[in-house]
């Protein structure tokens, strides 16, 4: 096990970050805020709700396991930079959480007339509607999307980098179509990866 950490060195930050940052989520999901601020707005009344989107929203699970998994195992010359782009905005993400509280009420009724209805129900029952700008499903979609793309072993594969812009856009749109967030996450989500991702270029030549 010594030898496997030692040569895979990068797994030890990411187990490390991981646990600090769900002690992190919890404890502020467990904190109720009397001075929330509703991130609602009239665009998402024309944002249909559709519960075929929960499948995209539960790949971004996956498409991290193995965002991670490729840079820790296969290529590790992009883990900085994926660290860099991930654990900071994650970090910032909880710190904004924890000083401007926000919350939607845009969840819809669900009678769970199909698998996919259960799926959006259980996500209700699991994760509040709280703490949801900048959204991190979003922020971490776009910036694992971003590193992949510098990789050059993925750069080798044209149908690889598109499947993971397409992926990534429906995860994005997924936030929304099932009503987990409102689209002022996604905007202000997008607006922490310009300001990261051109910091990391700035400073680190990332």
């Amino acid at each position: 096990m010594k030898a496997f950490l030692e040569k895979y060195n990068g797994l030890k930050y990411l187990l490390y970050f991981f646990i600090a940052y769900m002690i992190g989520f919890m404890l502020l999901e467990n904190h109720h805020s009397s001075r929330m601020i509703i991130t609602d707005s009239w665009i998402d009344s024309y944002i249909p709700f559709n519960e075929y989107f929960v499948i995209p929203y539960i790949l971004w699970f996956v498409f991290m396991v193995l965002g991670f998994a490729y840079f820790v195992f296969i290529d590790q010359v992009g883990i900085k930079r994926t660290y860099f782009y991930l654990f900071l905005g994650m970090s910032l993400s909880l710190l904004i959480y924890a000083l401007i509280p926000t919350g939607q009420n845009l969840r819809v009724q669900l009678y769970n007339d199909n698998i996919f209805q259960c799926l959006v129900s259980f996500i209700y029952s699991v994760d509040s509607s709280t703490n949801v700008c900048p959204s991190i499903h979003v922020y971490n979609s776009v910036m694992m999307c971003i590193s992949l793309l510098k990789s050059y072993r993925i750069q080798q594969h044209t149908w690889l980098c598109l499947l993971i812009i397409v992926l990534a856009i429906l995860i994005c749109m997924s936030t929304v179509m099932i009503k987990q967030h409102a689209f002022m996450d996604i905007v202000w989500a997008l607006v922490l990866v310009y300001v990261i991702y051109y910091i990391g270029k700035w400073k680190y030549d990332y």
